[in-house]
This record gives C-alpha cells, sequence and structure tokens, in this order.
C-alpha cells in the first residue's frame, strides 16, 4: 500500500508527540512504519523545546497568511495537552541551504525539521458508556493538518500531506473522526478521498472565517487505503444530486439552512473547476427521504 510513498519514507522520519498520560495508547507503527525512539517527544521536557519551536514555526508558515496562526498558549492547552501530534520530518543537514532559512534554523541545528503534521484532539462522546481506565477515545477532532509544501512547493515530497493524515488516523483508536475546513482549502481534496464526508456546518458564522464547512465520518483500514490510492472517484460515494458554488455566501447560507432543518448533506466528490467557476458535487437527502 505504500509502495508509491517510498520516496517520502526514504527522506523523511515520522515523529510523535504526546505526553506521558497518551503516549503509550498511541500505535507506535502505525501501517507498518516504525516511529523511532528518538522520534517520539515529551512536550512537558524542555530538552525538546528546539523541535517543538520548530512545530510552531512551521504552523506560523502555513496558516499566518490566513491570519490563523495559533498563539503559543492555544498550542499548548488546546493542543499539546489533550492531544497526539505525528508528522514527517526531514534530519537540517538533507536540507538544502535555502529551506535552512526558510525556518530560521538555529545555528548548528542537526536535528530533525518537521515539514508536516498531523494533530487530533480527543472528543467526549456523552452518551457512549465509559471504557476502562486508560482507554483513549474512539471520537476525535481533527485539529490541525499541514504540510510545507502548501507554502513552498517542493520543500518536501509531494504527497506528504496525504501519508501524514493515513499515519496520523492510523496511529489512533478511531471509529468517528471530525474536521473543519475551508471550502476553497486544496486539503478538502485529501478528506474527500477517506470517503463520503457529512457536513455538520456550510457556512459557520462561529468561525473567523465564516465560508469554513464542519464535517465528520467513519474512517476504517479501507478508507485509509482510499486515501492513499486516490481514485477519481471514491467507490462508496452515491452520484451527486447538486453541485455548489463555494464562492457564493448565498448559497451557502442556504445549504446552512437545510442542514439546520434536518437534511443529509454528503460532499461525495473533489472539487472540479473550469476558468474562474469551481463546483463541490453534493448528496443531498430531506428528512423524510433519509
Amino acid at each position: 500500500m505504500l509502495y508509491h510513498y517510498a520516496k517520502i519514507l526514504d527522506l523523511c522520519e515520522p515523529f510523535l508527540i504526546a505526553h506521558r498520560g497518551i503516549v503509550d495508547h498511541v500505535e507506535r507503527s502505525p501501517l507498518g512504519v516504525p516511529i523511532p525512539p528518538e522520534n517520539v517527544f515529551d512536550p512537558q521536557h524542555r530538552r525538546h523545546s528546539t523541535f517543538l519551536g520548530l512545530l510552531r514555526k512551521l504552523d506560523t508558515l502555513t496558516f499566518g497568511p490566513f491570519g490563523m496562526t495559533m498563539p503559543s498558549w492555544v498550542f499548548y492547552d488546546c493542543a499539546v495537552m489533550p492531544g497526539v501530534f505525528l508528522g514527517l520530518g526531514v534530519r537540517a543537514d538533507r536540507l538544502e541551504p535555502w529551506a535552512r532559512e526558510a525556518f530560521e534554523l538555529p545555528a548548528g541545528y542537526d536535528g530533525l525539521v518537521p515539514v508536516s503534521q498531523f494533530i487530533a484532539i480527543p472528543k467526549l462522546n456523552a452518551f457512549a458508556a465509559p471504557g476502562p481506565v486508560g482507554q483513549l477515545a474512539d471520537t476525535w477532532l481533527l485539529y490541525s493538518l499541514e504540510s510545507i509544501n502548501q507554502v513552498s512547493p517542493g520543500f518536501a515530497p509531494p504527497g506528504v500531506l496525504k501519508l501524514t493524515l493515513a499515519l496520523g488516523l492510523a496511529c489512533l483508536p478511531l471509529r468517528r473522526l471530525y474536521g473543519v475546513t475551508q471550502w476553497r482549502s486544496p486539503k478538502l481534496d485529501t478528506y474527500i478521498d477517506l470517503g463520503p464526508i457529512e457536513l455538520l456546518t456550510a457556512w459557520t458564522p462561529a468561525h473567523s472565517l465564516p465560508r469554513t464547512l464542519t464535517f465528520h465520518l467513519a474512517p476504517d483500514e479501507f478508507s485509509i487505503q482510499t486515501l492513499l490510492v486516490a481514485p477519481a472517484m471514491h467507490p462508496l460515494a452515491p452520484a451527486p444530486d447538486e453541485l455548489l458554488d463555494p464562492d457564493d455566501p448565498a448559497a451557502l447560507r442556504t445549504l446552512q439552512g437545510r442542514i439546520e432543518a434536518g437534511w443529509q448533506v454528503r460532499v461525495v466528490g473533489r472539487p472540479s473547476g473550469f476558468g474562474a467557476h469551481l463546483r463541490v458535487p453534493l448528496s443531498v437527502r430531506s428528512p423524510e427521504a433519509r
């Protein structure tokens, strides 16, 4: 399954960040890719502060242009403390000089430089029976997914974002995944490769960017396989009923009204464009037809 991603694994190493209460419950060899013990970082140890600073730099580079850089306290309180980080990194001595400069690497630093990261935090399922003490949740929020290639194509091999997402999902005891992204984000294509995603919001005023969608799906081993293979159309996706213009705020608000009225709305294929026009294929079911 990873044959076509071998070039990435020849250059990049997986890393894991989780505090002591979580790390022992995370899969250390997701999809058969072992995470070296030296690449398992405790975010509450000072000796790992340089690497954590480079993760913050990656976040600034990828989300800064959107005005969505994570403040340090949000990074720690909302991501490090409850969550799991999995990513891919390159040894500093294997980076070209321009790449070292882009990351503002400290003089003499020869350690791992993160080029992608997946952050997931557990969601409380108030209606589930409590599991054994020490067991991780099976419902997670995909808090962040990013790759340096978003802002600097060629920094890391192509496909690094898909592989990071696949490894991240495989390291968790996962039954249901929630996520948030923007309609024009190229990452929407990646999420749809997991399978049809059901919308919880299509227009999200509570977000600083209202043209944001909230979704959930139930990924399994087959989902990860389709993510990595990325077929033109997901084999489980129904035929679309409608095409959405994600640049039309009125259309997004109308769709949001239908969701709030109990309609089931799923994104069933990647957005497609011609010229300045972009359309997203949807499967739409009324409350009576569900």
